[in-house]
């Protein structure tokens, strides 16, 4: 039965791929990507059970849904501020988390309101926002310093006046009758509220701590955490202001397998978990006694959401990938250009490239996180044919070397 569900899904594949590519070509760009969304919502329809289908057992928490769960959900702050501890590398530990409001609006109806993954403070008032970002967008820096400017705008002092309820020797107080009007009641002077001219503002803000998570990486970065503070561009390079950072974290420049990605590190361990999460089928050795960890795999194990929850999940899964979809297509340089040109070359190429995808999409499914030297090989393999071979013979390949033999021959 598993055997003709799973053959059944590659015809699928097969036959999404092909068509999607033949109908394509006719088709303006504009019309192209619609139409490929139309394609994956028949293929997956969101009253399909997605990822019980796909047979996940842990969700996807750089989605919007597995994110929030995960960071935004204040029973789940512990998870939240050890997150925050190891990429921030704060001088003192965070103990203590509130969780603010993630839409910030403007004063004005004329102006953009500034929505964040998540929005929180510390016992000090020191600010911290996360935006998690998977697809890539121009501007991103710009979009991240126009959300900060929100809390710090909300920083500065709102007009009016202070009711103090007892004397105060800092401030200058005027008695001029025994008694006062306080509401409707007379009051003796020495219990009234005393009220002063609001006093003005030094300036005085507190630290604002911008972390982004990336399933990007942006031009020129070479590390997966890289931290972005107000310094001289001289030698010594001095701070000039140290309470606005921006922290991205680069998930594709992430490798467990180089040194400096060891996962005896915990900013690592995180690193690793927000990448795969959903590649596991079991939790990892290298977690499992990590009580911090524990909680993580918890809240993402579709088996603990509410069925309410898990349709939230399926629908937002499915938005992500027709998104991934879209732009993986039209950012393929060498079946955009097929395409725009109708040259049989192009389409060849966009096929090949479709049904590489569809089988490592297979392969994960089948025998889990899918090696970097297979994944290379397959996305090389320019020849349809010998990826539709690949496709029809995936029931009999259960290890990764018998795969790689597979690869060589069709080589």
């Amino acid at each position: 039965m598993q055997k003709r569900i799973l053959n059944l899904k590659i015809s699928f594949y097969i036959y999404y791929v092909s068509l999607s590519i033949l109908v394509l070509d006719t088709l303006c760009l504009q019309v192209r990507s619609r139409l490929l969304l139309s394609l994956c919502g028949c293929f997956m329809s969101t009253s399909f059970p997605i990822s019980a289908a796909a047979g996940f057992r842990f969700m996807d928490v750089t989605t919007d849904f597995g994110f929030k769960k995960l960071f935004g959900d204040e029973e789940n702050a512990d998870l939240t501020m050890s997150f925050l501890n190891d990429v921030l590398e704060l001088n003192s530990s965070l103990v203590d988390l509130s969780f603010s409001n993630p839409a910030q609006l403007p004063e004005t109806s004329d102006k953009r309101a500034g929505i964040f993954d998540f929005s929180g403070h510390d016992a000090k008032g020191n600010q911290y926002l996360i935006e998690m970002q998977k697809s890539q967008i121009a501007y991103i820096q710009d979009r991240l310093v126009y959300y900060a400017t929100f809390p710090i705008a909300d920083q500065a002092k709102k007009g009016g006046r202070r009711y103090y309820s007892s004397p105060s020797t800092e401030i200058m107080r005027i008695r001029e009758a025994a008694t006062v009007t306080y509401g409707k009641e007379e009051v003796e002077l020495e219990e009234a509220p005393i009220i002063v001219p609001r006093s003005g503002w030094n300036y005085e803000l507190k630290a604002i701590y911008c972390v982004a998570i990336l399933g990007y990486d942006l031009e020129g970065s070479t590390t997966a955490v890289n931290c972005h503070s107000i310094r001289n561009d001289q030698p010594p390079h001095a701070s000039f202001y140290d309470k606005l950072k921006f922290v991205t974290v680069e998930l594709p420049l992430f490798d467990p397998g180089k040194p400096e990605y060891s996962l005896d590190r915990h900013l690592n361990k995180w690193l690793y978990f927000l990448k795969h999460s959903s590649d596991f089928d079991e939790i990892p050795e290298i977690f499992k006694n990590d009580k911090i960890f524990q909680k993580a795999f918890w809240v993402a194990e579709l088996a603990n959401l509410t069925p309410k929850e898990r349709r939230l999940y399926d629908l937002n899964l499915k938005h992500s990938w027709d998104a991934y979809a879209v732009w993986e297509t039209s950012h393929n340089k060498g079946l955009a250009k097929g395409l725009e040109e109708g040259l049989a070359k192009g389409l060849e190429e966009g096929l090949a490239k479709g049904l590489a995808d569809a089988l490592l999409l297979l392969l994960s499914q089948k025998l889990g996180l899918v090696p970097d030297d297979i994944q290379a090989a397959l996305l090389t393999l320019n020849d349809p044919e010998q990826l539709r071979t690949l496709l029809t013979h995936l029931m009999e390949i259960n290890d990764w070397e018998t795969l790689r033999a597979q690869v060589a021959k069709s080589k």
